[in-house]
């Protein structure tokens, strides 16, 4: 679990992460950047001292990596295997254009493995069931993707969702009072905490959850981040959306 700083940006806890990693014996761990629900990008030092740990416990590195194009604002994303030679060798980096460039369907998401033991290994395991490998199709969609006319594209989408992301937030700050949320500086998602609004107007998450489903507002139970009270908002769409959602969540779910 992450913690939450006196500022209200979520960090890692690093004394917990090498106690667990101790305890457990653990000698491979997924690390996510950009972080997957909470939207941190993480700072170069907060990378470095992450990848320390993971050293100092023999840890391999599974660095999940799949968001670094949707970073928000004046953010920028830092390759794992960038910030040490020790990272750059025990870290498998996994990244895809499916998140960004919407091309899930067409499986095409890649490996950056510079440790030629543990590239071996991947390769040895993945050629042997042949799931998910790329076609001809996804091929020609990831070289798309990433020419200069991609590029272009998802400067114009970074701006949209950010003016997502800060309508969202404002008015979500502004007028739900007992949902709390951390701004994220990258992905599209929110994570709204839900659970002093729950307490004060005696409805379970699911019930909160079930008066937006009724009025056509379509978020997800965040539950299965360990986050009990917790709704995970996607803003991935056309900021009048956005507006209408924040307005029926507004007139028929937080403030009815």
């Amino acid at each position: 679990p992450l913690t939450l700083d006196e500022r209200g940006v979520w960090r890692m806890d690093y004394e917990d992460m090498d106690r667990k990693l101790k305890e457990h014996h653990i000698h491979v761990a997924v690390f996510c950047s950009p972080h997957n629900p909470c939207g941190r990008v993480w700072e170069r030092w907060e990378i470095e001292k992450a990848m320390e740990v993971y050293k100092a416990n023999d840890c391999v590195v599974i660095s999940d990596e799949i968001w670094s194009d949707l970073t928000l604002g004046n953010h920028q994303h830092i390759p794992t295997q960038s910030v040490s030679e020790d990272a750059r060798n025990r870290t498998v980096a996994f990244y895809a254009p499916s998140k960004t460039f919407n091309l899930a369907g067409l499986v095409g998401s890649y490996h950056i493995i510079y440790n030629p033991t543990l590239r071996d290994r991947i390769v040895a395991k993945s050629s042997k069931c042949h799931y998910n490998d790329m076609n001809v199709l996804s091929m020609h969609a990831l070289i798309g993707a990433y020419r200069p006319e991609g590029h272009e594209w998802l400067d114009e989408l970074k701006a949209v969702l950010t003016g997502n992301v800060d309508y969202a937030y404002d008015y979500i700050t502004g007028h739900f009072q007992g949902v709390s949320l951390a701004k994220p500086e990258g992905t599209y998602m929110l994570l709204l905490d839900c659970e002093q609004w729950c307490e004060r107007h005696g409805l379970s998450l699911p019930e909160l959850e079930k008066r937006g489903w009724d009025v056509g507002v379509a978020w997800q139970d965040g539950d299965m981040f360990q986050a009990p009270y917790s709704i995970r908002v996607n803003l991935a769409l056309p900021l009048s959306r956005v507006k209408e959602a924040m307005r029926r969540l507004d007139q028929y779910v937080f403030n009815a």
